[in-house]
């Protein structure tokens, strides 16, 4: 049962090489697939994370002469938002409570959610008075600069919520 010098050695049937370069394939979209979705759904990069692109969030990046100024400015309006976010997370509490309740009563829940609305209109309408102080407070630079900073850290992408982009029509 010795192999011959005339007999060549054997080869892998061709539909065997099919089914590898086929899987190999596979696995290549898999491998990809994944990477994708982990590049996608990655963390934000960390100078973004902390600090929310907003008048607020901008002011806490100036320089600390600077910031310190302007929180100095803003005293009265930082402190009277402080009941507004206390009531906002207990609205907030509040409708959780109602989502989790069982059985399930929808009115409960509207009307939690209504409260919730409310506390957070009075709480958005503070905000407006705070950052309508900083903004006065801001420097003609600052307020351009404001723009640039706020626009490059926005998160990318449309908002779930956001209308899709309709294709202008041809006239």
């Amino acid at each position: 049962m010795t192999q011959t010098a005339s007999e060549a050695p054997r080869r892998a049937p061709r539909w065997m090489l099919v089914l590898l370069t086929v899987s190999l394939a596979l696995n290549f979209i898999i491998v990809g697939l994944v990477a994708g979705a982990v590049w996608r759904f990655r963390s934000p990069p960390p100078w973004a994370s902390g600090v929310t692109p907003n008048l607020l969030g901008y002011a806490s990046t100036l320089s600390s002469e600077r910031r310190k100024e302007l929180w100095r400015g803003t005293e009265e309006e930082r402190t009277r938002l402080r009941p507004f976010r206390r009531e906002v997370r207990a609205a907030r509490e509040d409708t959780m409570r109602a989502l989790a309740e069982e059985p399930f009563d929808k009115q409960r829940f509207l009307a939690a959610q209504a409260r919730q609305a409310d506390a957070e209109n009075r709480a958005r309408a503070a905000v407006q008075d705070l950052y309508a102080e900083i903004a006065a407070r801001l420097t003609v630079e600052e307020r351009r600069a404001f723009r640039r900073w706020r626009d490059h850290r926005r998160p990318p992408g449309h908002n779930l919520l956001d209308e899709p982009e309709q294709p202008t029509a041809a006239k």
